[in-house]
């Protein structure tokens, strides 16, 4: 299939891109398109749940934080064991040093023609390292956690998942869908 054709891309026009660099290019851009995310996801994620949002303030600056991140695009390490794709209750543990071609996606309920040529799109392991480098973060957290479920299917995983992350005191963790 042509990529330019694929049913999942939006398709853009030049008014659309002036927009989107406008948003991620400008500081009034930015702030726009943060108070814009908020608004759309706000209401969405309220709908998910009959409870308060279960927010959780940092403890420290972000400039001093330990950051891991939690995917469900099915990323793992190559050496691993692949994710079973109907029924894999199981996560993958991904080392703060792993690099793109130690990496493998074995999720295929979504499009990954992308993530495939630049898996940052679904687990930016190397774009939070450059943060560190760039001292935004205060540091890259050693292991991250790769998973194949929906979020409805992920009960016992994020359990443990967020049990091993407390314990290796993750500040913040980056749940990133695929």
């Amino acid at each position: 299939m042509d990529h330019e054709a694929s049913p999942y891309r939006t398709p853009t026009n030049g008014v659309t891109e002036a927009a989107l660099r406008w948003i991620s290019g400008t500081v009034r851009g930015q702030s726009v398109g943060h108070w814009l995310s908020r608004t759309i996801a706000l209401p969405q994620l309220r709908r998910l749940t009959s409870d308060a949002i279960p927010w959780s303030p940092l403890r420290r600056p972000l400039r001093e934080a330990t950051v891991a991140l939690v995917t469900t695009s099915g990323v793992h390490l190559r050496d691993d064991r692949p994710f079973e794709l109907e029924s894999d209750p199981t996560f993958r543990v991904i080392p703060r040093g792993a690099e793109a071609g130690e990496l493998a996606i074995s999720h295929r309920a979504y499009d990954r023609t992308d993530a495939l040529r630049d898996v940052n799109l679904v687990f930016p392991l190397q774009r939070l390292r450059e943060l560190e480098a760039e001292g935004v973060i205060g540091r890259v957290a050693d292991w991250h956690y790769g998973l194949v479920r929906r979020a409805a299917d992920l009960v016992a995983p994020r359990r443990e998942v967020g049990r091993l992350l407390e314990r290796t005191h993750v500040d913040l963790a980056l749940f990133v869908p695929a």
